[in-house]
């Protein structure tokens, strides 16, 4: 049996950003945010930006820093 991430109900995440999410979170993530602040900006979980910040470092759409995700 596989285990996929996120399919039970209880966790309840959103994984769809509008491109002006996106465009918003960029600039949160050049300005040095970290995950939490980030997350109170947007009205998002912090496990929402968490996998957005995957998400944009795999494909190369961000940069690493020096704190990582803590900005």
């Amino acid at each position: 049996m596989n285990y996929f991430l996120f399919e039970d109900d209880k966790h309840k995440v959103n994984m769809v950003f509008e491109e002006r999410e996106l465009e918003t979170f960029v600039c949160y993530w050049k300005e040095g945010y970290g995950i939490e602040r980030i997350s109170e900006e947007m009205k998002r979980k912090p496990v929402e930006i968490a996998l957005l910040i995957l998400d944009r470092a795999e494909i190369g759409k961000i940069k690493p820093r020096k704190k990582g995700i803590f900005g």
